[in-house]
Parts: C-alpha cells; structure tokens; sequence
C-alpha cells in the first residue's frame, strides 16, 4: 500500500471503524473526492478493502487479509453506514431491540429515498421507501462501537404491524410484540396518527386488546377506536374471517388463535 493507503487503513483501525464511505476518505486525509475514489479504488484492487456499493466499504482486518474471502462484516454495520438519511427498521428494529428469537438473512433499511437492495455475501439489504412525512420515530444507539439510527419501540410497532412480511409474517410478528415488556402508549398514540392509516390504527388497537402478555389501556382504545371511525375494515388482504363487533373488522381466525395463543 502507499503511504496514504496505509495512513487511511491504520487510521481506521484505530478508530474502530469497520465500515466506511468515500467522505470518510476525504475527512480522515484531507484529501479530495475524486482523489479518496482513487485511493479506494486502489485498495479495493490490493484486496485490503471490499467495495460493498458505490461510495460504501469494508474494511479488511489484518488477520484475514491474505484471504479476505473469509472475512464477512456485520451486515447491521454496512446497512446502518449505506446512507446518510435512513434508519434500521421492521425485523431488524425488533432484533436490535431484543424482541426477535430468530436468526433472519434479511437486514431492513428504511429511508425517504428509492433505493437499490445491496447483496453482501448471503446477506440482502433490503430498503423500504417511504414519504418524507413518516419519516420519523427515529433514536441513536450504541452498537459495536459505534452509533447507528434505529426506529424506537414505537415506530417499530407501527411498521411491522403496516407490513407484517417484513417481520416475518404475522405468526412470527405476533411473537415477538409478546416479548414487549413495556410501551410508551401516548407516544404510539402520536404516531398513529402521524401514520394517518385508520385501518392500521384498527389493527393496531386490535392486536394489544387481544394480545396475552400486555393491555391496552382503556383511554387509548378510546381515542384509537375515535380515530378509526365506523367503517368495516379488513384485517388483512385474505378478507376472510369472523366479524369483531366492537372493533367493527372481519378477523382471520388464526390471527385470533396467535394473539391468544
């Protein structure tokens, strides 16, 4: 490696920092973006980095990198780093926040953006868009050494509830929402409606009044139940089901064998 090479590789190392962007190039030598190209370019041609997408990149270790086919990166690090306005979301959101028991080869991505999946190793990347306006309930942690963005428990419930296949579907998703110890019900409350999705508030309100391990406290069903309105609702595509009459929804019947189960 050149000397700048070998500046910007140990420069890392020390930081801790195991994944990289070309602006971090540029911040750590002080040198210009097509220059930091270059120099990645050239490391990645050496085999002491891998290019995970454009601008996005892994460092090698130095115990493996006679062989960096053997190294493979915590995907987590390379899809919290991949964008500059995104967060972790959906069953990766629940597994950061200790209420999913299995091992998944999907990492989700949300962002306000469209955004090509990334493939790294076996692991996919999978981003979801969304409009500016939901792009919120967002929080800093501490992960491997570093920080990353993650939806909080709130929005996490929000999302997985929205879209159950990117929790795993809703026998998985239901399992996991049991592990919930606590919520912050007037925060959930306030994204709800932020969401502006009635039949997602029905559901919502749905799952927690019939869920085994945690109630729905009777001002929030209130105002969900306000929120939602009269109209029937669905609670999946499959409309089929028996009718709820208190929440006015046509309710598969496994769905009401897992929340009980």
């Amino acid at each position: 490696m050149s000397g700048l090479e070998q500046q910007l590789y140990f420069r890392l190392g020390e930081q801790e920092q195991r994944v990289f962007t070309i602006q971090d190039i540029v911040r750590i030598l002080n040198v210009s973006l097509a220059h930091a190209r270059n120099i990645a370019a050239d490391m990645t041609r050496k085999n002491v980095i891998e290019r995970v997408k454009s601008g996005l990149f892994v460092r090698i270790p130095e115990s493996v990198i006679l062989d960096k086919e053997l190294y493979k990166e915590d995907a987590v690090l390379i899809a919290a780093k991949s964008h500059t306005k995104a967060f972790l979301s959906h069953y990766t959101a629940l597994s950061i926040h200790g209420l999913a028991e299995r091992y998944t080869t999907q990492i989700y991505v949300t962002t306000p953006y469209h955004q090509r999946d990334i493939l790294y190793h076996e692991i996919l990347i999978k981003y979801i868009s969304v409009v500016p306006k939901r792009f919120f309930g967002i929080k800093t942690i501490n992960y491997s050494n570093t920080t990353i963005s993650v939806s909080d428990i709130e929005r996490t419930i929000l999302d997985v509830i929205n879209k159950p296949k990117f929790a795993g579907g809703w026998n998985e998703l239901t399992q996991c929402l049991k592990n919930l110890e606590s919520i912050d019900w007037n925060k959930l409350l306030t994204y709800m409606k932020k969401f502006g999705n009635k039949a997602l508030a029905r559901r919502l309100g749905y799952i927690f009044e019939n869920i085994s391990t945690i109630s729905l406290p009777h001002q929030i069903k209130k105002q969900i139940m306000k929120y939602s309105g009269t109209n029937i609702y669905y609670f999946n595509s499959t409309k089929k089901g028996i009718f709820d009459k208190e929440w006015n929804m046509i309710v598969p019947i496994k769905i009401k064998e897992t929340l009980h189960a």
